[in-house]
């Protein structure tokens, strides 16, 4: 674990009379920190050094400071940056600001809060911003930079509010296209590789300054690894290593594992307040829960860290913080040389991981071991696994992923092979990818019926287990795709709505009911193809279609997870119940590690200031054949204690926020 805290004091701020850097280096000490990351600025553009760059001065040097009190105590520093917005710097130099397709300049007004200029890093902005992170690493003993806004505005909706269509863009765009007119990209994918290259060329600039300094220095950007915009994967391999930012334990959890594929070191940034330069904590109960979603994986967990404007830490803020960094340290070997096991993969969008939370959310449910990887390539891991995709017994493709043709084969070679594949495509996917798409799901598409809601009717009783009997599962999607069987067979049906409203009408608010099948036709809507020793099952409706209704039915979700499990079979650890507690299983040398995360305290809203370790009874936990015939002994860690070991697996004790559970096996 280590610290960004941010002091953040503005120019218009005349009271820093708490600043007490020796104090706040000791309170970093006290929580265990090895490194932090300080500011020397922010989006407001007031530097917290002085600066021969800037005409607006601080008096007095506190990011200087601050190094120094962490230097002499053995903490290493980051020097955090703040790219692109920049106020003060935007305020001197109107014609570094980026402008919309009309040439106007962006409005002042930052996520609807703040007011901000953003700068264009194709204008001289981009060397003044290396030429100052050169003064603050050839100044200050820091070992390397930390960029944060690597990013520019979106609006992907309104094409005269995109950005940046700037004189400086226009040429430098025309140099990289070939002549090309900046204008005729707008809105297109080559505007947005544009817009790639840029931070690419920004980095690949800064990195070059980096190295030719006298010391080695480290680079990473908030997002690195992310993917946050179209095309910048460009800019990953530029970062020494991937760091961003997630808030919530499902997010770290699916970025962690996503992260854990690159083989570099990790961290994921979150905050001990409810956000960023807030002064209201969050509970310590999901602060624990944030920071072993990350640290399981192998991540490091990295907590901002508010003071005010004037200075001041909250003590209690610290003690708490002191009291989880201990808990957090008493179960460190928990956590290092641990290598995750997986039986499901899910291929991610190209945005990034942060795009399937709703399968990674119903697979932690359901208990499954599943790994999040944007390529195939990745979902090897690193070092590449020697089995290849075969690591996997499941790889699910969401609606949001098109497969490329190459992408396809690989896949259909792992079916061939003995994997099994689950596609959840929308119509539109399927029919721009079609090709390959067909022979992998045997079968081939007709036409793209249209409506305000579409059913899902599982015929086979694996599938409709657990689901009201007879009912189809509503959907609230406008589309499907209607197709026809060539060498898959249908396992479940397309159930339309009331005949004579089988389209969107102004008067049609809600699904009211379905069809018959006398009244319409029920089309093929889950299809099983077998290919090789393994099979693919195709969902013509997205499976984790946005459910308005998801606090009162979970009808969508037990249907997703029951198409799982009729490819995979039994999880290699099950619960039977107790979706709310997460298990992470992962190889140590000489044993496995379950790790318990108990989430049934809910969002941070929910969670009492108090009593939460008295939360669950005892729960049975269940292991598949083969692991349980392994395994001879049961304890709980860090402490050892023993766990009786029962014909299916073990009994885990009353669980509070977090248990692991070491199983030792004969080999």
């Amino acid at each position: 674990v280590r610290g960004i805290p941010h002091f953040i004091s503005p120019a218009w701020n005349t009271d820093r009379s708490h600043f007490d850097p020796e104090y706040y280096a000791e309170c970093w000490e006290r929580l265990g920190f090895r490194s932090v990351t300080l500011l020397t600025g922010h989006h407001d553009g007031c530097l917290l050094y002085p600066s021969r760059l800037s005409h607006q001065q601080p008096g007095r040097d506190y990011f200087g400071e601050q190094v120094a009190a962490c230097r002499k105590r053995g903490i290493r520093v980051l020097a955090y940056y703040s790219l692109s917005l920049d106020s003060l710097v935007g305020s001197e130099h109107p014609e570094w600001r980026i402008r919309d397709l009309a040439g106007r300049a962006h409005p002042v007004d930052y996520r609807g809060f703040s007011h901000y200029h953003w700068l264009c890093l194709n204008s001289p902005y981009r060397d003044f911003a290396i030429q100052q992170l050169q003064e603050v690493v050839q100044n200050y003993p820091v070992e390397g930079v930390w960029i944060d806004i690597l990013y520019l505005p979106w609006h992907k909706t309104d094409l005269q509010e995109e950005v940046c269509f700037c004189e400086h863009c226009h040429r430098q765009y025309s140099e990289w296209f070939h002549g090309e007119h900046l204008v005729d990209a707008a809105g297109t994918p080559r505007h947005d590789e544009f817009r790639a290259l840029t931070y690419r060329n920004f980095l690949a600039r800064l990195k070059e300054m980096l190295l030719a300094q006298d010391r080695p220095l480290l680079l990473t950007f908030n997002g690195a690894g992310r993917r946050r915009m179209p095309g910048y994967k460009i800019c990953d391999d530029l970062a020494d290593l991937l760091s961003g930012e997630a808030h919530n334990p499902l997010s770290l959890s699916i970025t962690s594992r996503s992260h854990r594929n690159d083989g570099r070191p990790f961290e994921l940034l979150s905050c001990a307040e409810v956000c960023w330069s807030h002064n209201q904590m969050k509970p310590e109960t999901l602060i624990r829960l944030e920071s072993l979603s990350t640290l399981i994986a192998g991540g490091t967990y990295t907590i901002g860290i508010t003071h005010a404007p004037d200075g001041r830490l909250s003590p209690a803020n610290i003690n708490r913080l002191e009291r989880w960094s201990r808990w957090i340290h008493e179960r460190a070997s928990l956590f290092q040389e641990s290598e995750p096991v997986c039986e499901v993969g899910i291929l991610a969008p190209e945005l990034g991981p942060t795009g399937i939370e709703t399968w990674a959310s119903w697979l932690r449910q359901g208990h499954f071991q599943f790994n999040v990887f944007m390529d195939l390539d990745a979902a090897l891991g690193y070092p590449p696994a020697p089995e290849g995709l075969g690591r996997y017994r499941l790889i699910v493709v969401p609606h949001a992923r098109a497969l490329s043709e190459e992408e396809a084969r690989r896949l259909r070679e792992y079916v061939e092979g003995g994997g099994h594949l689950l596609l959840e495509y929308p119509a539109a996917a399927l029919h721009d990818h079609l090709p390959w798409v067909e022979e992998l799901a045997g079968v081939r598409q007709l036409r793209e019926p249209r409506a305000y809601a579409f059913y899902l009717l599982p015929e086979e009783p694996e599938l409709s287990a657990g689901l009201p009997e007879g009912d189809p599962v509503l959907y609230y999607v406008n589309a499907y795709a209607c197709v026809e069987l060539t060498t898959g067979e249908a396992v479940g049906h397309v159930v339309p709505q009331f005949a004579d409203k089988v389209r969107t009408s102004d008067i049609q608010t809600v699904a009211n009911y379905w069809a018959r099948p006398d009244q319409a036709p029920h089309h093929p809507g889950l299809i099983l193809n077998r290919v090789g020793k393994g099979r693919v099952l195709l969902s013509v409706l997205p499976l984790t279609a946005p459910n308005r209704d998801s606090d009162r039915c979970p009808w969508p979700r037990i249907l997703a997870l029951n198409c799982v499990r009729s490819l995979l079979g039994q999880p290699l650890v099950s619960l039977r119940g107790y979706g709310q507690v997460e298990v992470f299983l992962s190889r140590q040398p000489g044993r496995w590690l379950l790790h318990f995360l108990n989430h049934a305290y809910g969002a941070g809203e929910a969670i009492p200031g108090e009593g939460e370790e008295e939360f669950l009874r005892e729960i049975p936990v269940c292991l598949a054949p083969w692991l349980r015939e392994a395994v001879i002994a049961a304890s709980l860690e860090p402490d050892g204690t023993p766990v009786a070991l029962t014909a299916e697996g073990f009994v885990l004790p009353r669980l509070g926020v977090y248990q692991a559970v070491a199983l030792k096996g004969e080999r």
